[in-house]
């Protein structure tokens, strides 16, 4: 079984702890098959899989930070696994899902909730595959934009094992939004 790597941390990049805790499940279950990153920012949890192994689709509407990143890690150890990442700008709202069926080995999402795009993780991720989801924190106004209790539960639990599942109530008294964090296997 492959660990977790720590090299990224050392340059600013500490993955998520959720992506932390199941990086090697998801690279492992990826069967050679890329990983995708949605809305991966500076590149932090795709990092963190490349180091594993993982050749990961960065997905993001802007991709600078990325691609600064990847220039200060070329020219240390790191460079090898900055050679696993594909970059792909797209605008998650606007533009449409370029992924084809079955394509991916793994998906993550992390601090970036758009269920649309649920049922386009569940047609583009392998059967076998993970999925990571884990919405933004319940900081400030943040429960706004927040699912409600339950809601991302029922949004997978059809065609998905639910290995981990955690929600948070957030938001003032009466609200119902929740953070989320699930880990699951697509269904064969």
């Amino acid at each position: 079984m492959k660990r977790a790597p720590e090299d990224g941390i050392n340059h600013g990049l500490k993955p998520s702890t959720l992506v932390r805790r199941f990086a090697t499940q998801i690279a492992d279950l990826a069967a050679g098959k890329p990983v995708i990153d949605v809305a991966c920012g500076s590149g932090r949890n795709a990092l963190a899989l490349a180091q594993l192994g993982c050749h990961v689709i960065c997905v993001d509407k802007d991709l600078a930070g990325l691609e600064a990143n990847i220039a200060l890690l070329r020219p240390t150890g790191l460079r090898q696994v900055t050679e696993k990442l594909s970059l792909t700008q797209l605008d998650l709202v606007e533009d449409s899902w370029p992924f084809a069926s079955s394509i991916a080995g793994g998906i993550i999402n992390v601090h970036f909730l758009l269920p649309k795009l649920f049922p386009l993780f569940e047609r583009s991720l392998s059967p076998g595959g993970y999925l990571l989801l884990e919405t933004v924190p319940g900081c400030g106004g943040n429960y706004l934009e927040l699912p409600r209790s339950e809601e991302v539960r029922s949004a997978f639990e059809k065609k998905f094992e639910i290995e981990w599942y955690k929600e948070r109530k957030v938001g003032p008294a009466g609200y119902d939004a929740v953070t989320v964090q699930i880990f699951a296997k697509k269904r064969n």
